[in-house]
């Protein structure tokens, strides 16, 4: 049962195999940007490496490790890399406007293609803005404040401040 593990190649011809393998995961890595080979690639450098140690390490026990490593890596992708869309970008400008009131300076009394649109100042800037499709009938005034609740396409969806 133990001859199974040891089949050639071993020692530094294994190692240049599973490097040149590594390479090759890392190159197709980096060319298609998915992050998942990262861990293939780590794996069969990791591989090559316990090659050189002159330990009997035959080509079972070198794919098995191989397999382990990476589908270990593989599941373990989203604790160690940022997977886009799991949350709020620190860097977005716009996230710090959430929450906050802003102040009309006109409209939302007319009804243009089913949205109630108008002006809003927030933060000395002037902005587009479109109700709350469920404000109702509420009628706002110039100078009344409204809360925003998000920002799409550079117009701020507000509803009326409480």
């Amino acid at each position: 049962m133990t001859d199974v593990f040891l089949i050639p190649p071993m020692g530094l011809q294994a190692f240049w195999i599973w490097l040149t393998f590594g390479i090759l995961l890392l190159g197709l890595e980096v060319f298609l940007g998915t992050q998942w080979l990262l861990w293939s690639a780590a794996a069969a450098g990791l591989v090559a490496v316990v090659c050189l140690t002159g330990l009997p390490f035959g080509l079972v026990a070198q794919v098995i490790v191989f397999a382990i490593l990476s589908i270990g890596g593989a599941l373990l992708t989203r604790k160690f890399l940022k997977v886009p869309g799991l949350g709020p970008d620190v860097n977005d400008p716009h996230v710090r406007m959430l929450g906050k009131e802003a102040e009309i300076l006109s409209g939302f009394a007319l009804v243009a293609g089913g949205e109630r649109t108008g002006r809003v100042m927030f933060d000395g800037v002037e902005w587009p803005a479109v109700l709350k499709e469920d404000a109702g009938d509420i009628k706002l005034k110039d100078k009344d404040r409204v809360v925003i609740e998000r920002i799409h396409e550079g117009r701020l969806y507000v509803k009326p401040a409480e």
